[in-house]
């Protein structure tokens, strides 16, 4: 982690100790990360979560364990329709996979 990445991971960790300890619809407005928070939690192996502030490769899991889809997640925290929900070179390597076992059949 660089030094300049402090600051945003210190807002993240905050916003997601205020979602685990505010019940939802209880006075206080959910916290929504800036756009250099978004752009910044999408590393190349890996997302952080604006739930817990942890490092993911997909986020697929935490968010079922929270009940909630990728719009509801989108939505929550304010994030573009286009937000990844699986980091960038994980995504690469499933697709990378995929071909590997399941290469698709030319007809001749």
């Amino acid at each position: 982690m660089y030094l300049t990445e402090v600051p945003d991971l210190i807002a993240r960790v905050h916003a997601g100790l205020l979602a685990l300890t505010t019940p939802p619809g209880h006075g206080r407005a959910q916290a929504r990360p800036s756009e250099s928070q978004i752009a910044a939690s999408v590393k190349r192996n890996r997302i952080i979560s604006f739930i817990d502030g942890k490092p993911y490769k997909s986020l697929k899991w935490q968010l079922v364990a929270h009940g909630l889809t990728p719009d509801q997640y989108r939505a929550r925290f304010g994030l573009p329709g286009n937000y990844p929900m699986v980091a960038p070179t994980y995504d690469k390597s499933l697709r990378r996979d995929d071909e590997t076992v399941a290469p698709s059949k030319k007809r001749s």
